[in-house]
């Protein structure tokens, strides 16, 4: 046994003086060698000049655009290598009302609102039923809800971000349009709102929905639009 021992310890010392030393300690947090070099991401500006000089159309790249997170506005620079690029000003500007809309400030619980006595548009053809269905619409927790009085299946839910534009429509009237309809958008819809006894001349409720989200969200699109008829 004491051999034994003997013969352990001498393989050890040994192995040692070979010059066998032990494994390294790793190290954390720095890149091995070979390692590929960081390279941050693309700019938005970069991707459209790639994807335009790929012969990618208008349309495509307003939709880009439209799906893209801006974390900042365009500076002078960025239009200028855009527009040397070859891109038109209407995707240039695509890009500043995107930035617009991004940048909208977030509700607080002071600015929650809730308009009762209001009927929405029924979209489509209607046969037999009425066009307009009556409800309750409240803006709350960054989220605009239509909550039908009689069929939870017609409810809406959007969130602010998924707005991009609002409007009135308003009667033409000599010395002044008289608004009675809000119309909410998003990217493939629209939603029509008006008092539930529009018929018979009431339109405040409209009004302040739009005076509501104009403040709120002053970057976001509105406007007015004459019409002949309601």
């Amino acid at each position: 046994m004491k051999c034994s021992i003997g013969l352990i310890a001498a393989a050890l010392v040994s192995g040692t003086m070979l010059g066998q030393q032990p494994a390294p300690t790793p190290t954390y947090g720095a890149s091995a060698p070979g390692d590929p070099a960081f390279s941050p991401t693309p700019s938005l500006v970069e991707n459209m000049i790639k994807l335009w000089k790929a012969n990618l159309s208008e349309d495509f790249l307003k939709k880009y655009i439209s799906s893209s997170d801006l974390a900042r506005d365009l500076s002078a620079e960025d239009i200028v290598k855009l527009r040397n690029a070859g891109l038109p000003e209407s995707l240039i500007s695509a890009v500043s009302e995107r930035t617009a809309i991004v940048a909208m400030p977030g509700p607080t619980s002071a600015t929650n609102a809730r308009w009762e006595g209001l009927s929405k548009r029924n979209g489509g053809v209607v046969i037999l039923k009425s066009r307009w269905d009556t409800g309750v619409l409240e803006f709350k927790e960054d989220t605009l809800r239509w909550t039908d009085a009689h069929d939870a299946s017609k409810n809406v839910l959007l969130t602010a971000k998924q707005i991009t534009e609002q409007q009135l429509t308003c009667l033409k009237k000599p010395g002044g349009n008289d608004c009675f309809e809000w119309v909410v958008k998003t990217k493939g819809q629209e939603y029509r709102f008006r008092d539930i006894a529009w018929e018979q001349g009431e339109n405040a409720k409209p009004q302040e929905v739009f005076k509501f989200m104009k403040t709120l969200f002053p970057y976001l699109i509105s406007s007015q639009v004459p019409v002949d008829e309601k």
